[in-house]
């Protein structure tokens, strides 16, 4: 029987505890500018040890499939390159795709802006769950290798497993792709899942009750829906045990606003809101 440690005690509560005042703060994956730095690369390591200095809770990855079967972290389908082999800002016109290339390729890019005087490097799941584990923070995964799905689900259970965080893992997935939480749940029974919408897409009792039916814990909204977050709606969700989050929100007014809302965890777009301020606005 696997020893839960005082931090996947902490993550199991906020699911088990609806009743007391938490919200849970993932920092998101984007590449963007750093407090005016200078720009890190998301889904690099870098991006995930600056956001344990910032005092997220966690921390978004996004896996794609290699063409020899390694999981690699990019949010988007592949890498645009400059003339001289660097990754640069994603050009969906003009990428070549992570499925096309093999995992030490891979690993031996280098994106065109390093940061703080370092270069940065494409990051593999393994290492950013070793960061999770070291600093009992949150792995937050989302599976977006479409052709991959079944063997992403068999690499990252294998991940998950070694470095033990079977325990404080979320499984993130748009629009409610029952496939894949079945497929997962089969191979490692007791995560949580994240159904993540699209702008445009409202909170509605249907998908509540969907969402629960499907075995998804969070439903996570883009801000743009905040208004359907409405008193009913949330005692609907309270009551199937499913939790409310936002994704979309770049500063602390709206942090403020969503919570307000009843809002109880976020993919934060902006380092400017961590855990200390989401402390204050709670008090």
């Amino acid at each position: 029987m696997d020893t839960l440690s005082a931090a996947d005690k902490k993550f199991r509560n906020y699911f088990s505890a609806p009743s007391e005042r938490q919200v849970m703060n993932i920092e998101y994956s984007v590449l963007g500018n750093y407090h005016g730095k200078g720009i890190l690369a998301g889904n690099t390591e870098m991006h995930f040890r600056k956001g344990i200095e910032e005092g997220f809770d966690g921390f978004k990855a996004d896996m794609r499939f290699s063409s020899d079967g390694e999981i690699v972290l990019c949010h988007d389908s592949g890498y645009t390159f400059t003339q001289d082999g660097k990754i640069t800002g994603f050009n969906k016109e003009n990428f070549t795709s992570i499925h096309d290339m093999s995992f030490s390729q891979i690993r031996d890019l280098e994106f065109e802006h390093p940061f703080a005087g370092e270069s940065l490097r494409p990051c593999t799941l393994d290492t950013m769950l070793s960061i999770c584990e070291q600093s009992d923070s949150i792995a937050y995964l989302t599976l977006r290798s479409e052709p991959w799905r079944s063997e992403v689900a068999k690499r990252m259970v294998q991940s998950l497993i070694a470095h033990n965080m079977q325990h404080r893992t979320i499984i993130n997935l748009f629009t409610g792709e029952k496939e894949a939480v079945t497929c997962v749940a089969t191979l490692l029974p007791g995560l949580v899942y994240c159904n993540t919408r699209w702008p445009g897409e409202p909170l509605t009792p249907e998908l509540i009750d969907s969402s629960a039916t499907d075995g998804y814990q969070i439903i996570c909204l883009h801000a743009g829906q905040l208004e359907t977050v409405t008193p009913e709606n949330l005692e609907r969700a309270t009551a199937r045990n499913i939790r409310i989050w936002t994704w979309g929100v770049n500063n602390a007014k709206d942090c403020a606003t969503n919570i307000a809302h009843g809002i109880t965890g976020f993919q934060m777009f902006t380092r400017d809101v961590n855990n200390s301020v989401i402390a204050e606005l709670l008090k």
